[in-house]
């Protein structure tokens, strides 16, 4: 292109975002701007895994069917397993024709970068979903990196599943791996919690009501608490939760992924950049309390894989503090665990009782809960007056059910990868600082500075109930 005679390179907005590329065309001295589809593809490695088939090739066929997915778009299953297109689809079950023709399977070794270049055919923008075991994803992205897969940072992107890291050690060691080879904005780690519409309504149900916003503070908020609990063991799982355990299976990623978004001030405006830095803050605030208790239900011991002595907890409780301005001296209460009464993730905000108590006699029961599963629900318990001559109060709530048919958690994240929307993803700095809160949690022996031995609970009680009851007055769910 000339101007007066010089001649200047084309110039391709570098902000152009989606799914569609800019070409710059001349004709007769006037420029003329036209788009073209861009190709675009997702690589599952593990293809032949759990994961895969169970979540997200559902995922992405929900997706397909409702128009979400771009044209031209490929969706490549990756395995040392040697399979064929055809043995492939057979694998993954039952799905339309027309579904099956965007699917296509590429036998290659994340552990041997030579045979990931038989992947360099499928598109110039891809996405790598590392669907393998935690322990793979240093050499799978040193093995990508070599193979020259990951070089653009604006081609391409890797999908981490958790946990990342084991520790706060190896949480930093795979920090730099992956700070040595990717940039930020190419990575996205998945905690699915982020993905349920139930969760992501937190900001929502926060900074669009100002009825709520100007309780959410110390002034007005005695305790938070927030409970993830199960009915069922290990179930056959055993052998992974060894070395996981409470801690690191809820507490660590999915708890604090919910605490920060409960505690977290207003961002500046709904991207995923401000999003983060917001829950960052939080999260660099956060320190645990003093009452820690961890829990290992009766009979952990004699599943399949469990060693005789093992102090796995299956249960932990306790209180986190943020010291920051908003919520100085007030407890977050969390309590996470198996074999339990209920089934349940749920969060209770108790709200303080009035300054003076005008009614004798009357308990304040002023609570927010929000229920994310089951049955998902928000409430709002307040006091009113009692029917007839006595000025005497009662609890009211008032109730709204979560509309059923949500989209799977796995279905929005997938929609926000192929969107390159990072909003319901974890940040570097969440991984860190999150690991930083539970490490003291982590330790085993006599000289932990918390003690972490678990206490033996009976199946169908709320954890060791003799320790836990001095936590505090728990809300427990029903």
């Amino acid at each position: 292109m000339s101007y007066f005679g010089q001649q200047y390179p084309l110039y391709y907005p570098q902000y152009i975002s989606g799914y569609e590329r800019v070409k710059i065309i001349t004709m007769n001295q006037m420029t003329m701007t036209e788009t073209e589809q861009l190709t675009k593809a997702i690589v599952i490695f593990g293809a032949t895994g759990d994961l895969c088939k169970r979540k997200l090739i559902p995922a992405l066929h929900e997706l397909w069917q409702n128009d979400l997915l771009p044209e031209n778009f490929t969706i490549v299953g990756a395995s040392r397993t040697v399979h064929t297109g055809d043995s492939w689809n057979h694998h993954l079950g039952d799905y339309p024709e027309e579904f099956r023709n965007w699917l296509e399977y590429v036998p290659c070794d994340l552990s041997q970068a030579p045979t990931l270049r038989a992947l360099d055919h499928i598109a110039d923008d891809v996405t790598y979903f590392l669907s393998v075991p935690p322990e793979r994803y240093e050499d799978a992205i040193l093995n990508l990196k070599e193979a020259g897969l990951i070089d653009d940072p604006d081609r391409s992107r890797v999908v981490i599943e958790k946990p990342f890291g084991h520790d706060l050690k190896s949480a930093e060691k795979l920090q730099e791996i992956v700070q040595a080879n990717l940039r930020e904005k190419q990575v996205y780690r998945i905690d699915h919690y982020l993905g349920k519409d139930t969760v992501s309504n937190i900001i929502a149900t926060r900074f669009s009501n100002v009825l709520l916003e100007p309780l959410w503070n110390r002034q007005y908020i005695e305790e938070v608490q927030i409970f993830a609990t199960e009915k069922i063991g290990v179930e056959g799982r055993a052998q992974y939760y060894e070395g996981s355990g409470a801690v690191r299976d809820m507490l660590q990623n999915h708890m604090l992924q919910v605490l920060a978004l409960l505690a977290m001030d207003a961002p500046c405006k709904l991207d995923a950049k401000e999003i983060r830095r917001e829950k960052v803050k939080v999260l660099a605030a956060a320190r645990m309390g003093a009452k820690y208790i961890a829990g290992q239900y009766e009979g952990y011991r004699e599943e399949q894989g469990v060693g005789v002595g093992s102090e796995t907890p299956t249960f932990c409780a306790g209180d986190i503090y943020i010291d920051n301005w908003r919520w100085e001296g007030v407890p977050f209460h969390f309590m996470t665990g198996k074999k339990l009464p209920y089934q349940c993730v749920e969060v209770v905000i108790k709200l303080k009782a009035p300054p003076l108590n005008l009614f004798d006699g009357h308990e304040y029961n002023d609570r927010i809960v929000m229920r994310f599963q089951p049955d998902a629900h928000m409430d709002i318990r307040i006091d009113i007056k009692s029917p007839g001559l006595l000025n005497t109060v009662q609890t009211a709530t008032l109730s709204h059910a979560y509309p059923p048919g949500a989209m799977d958690g796995y279905t929005r994240l997938l929609h926000d990868i192929v969107e390159q929307d990072q909003s319901h993803f974890v940040h570097s700095e969440e991984v860190l600082e999150s690991w930083r809160i539970v490490d003291d949690l982590l330790c085993t022996g006599s000289s932990c500075k918390v003690r972490t031995t678990p206490y033996i609970y009976h199946d169908g009680n709320w954890g060791p109930m003799h320790k836990t009851q001095f936590i505090t007055n728990w809300d427990y769910p029903a």
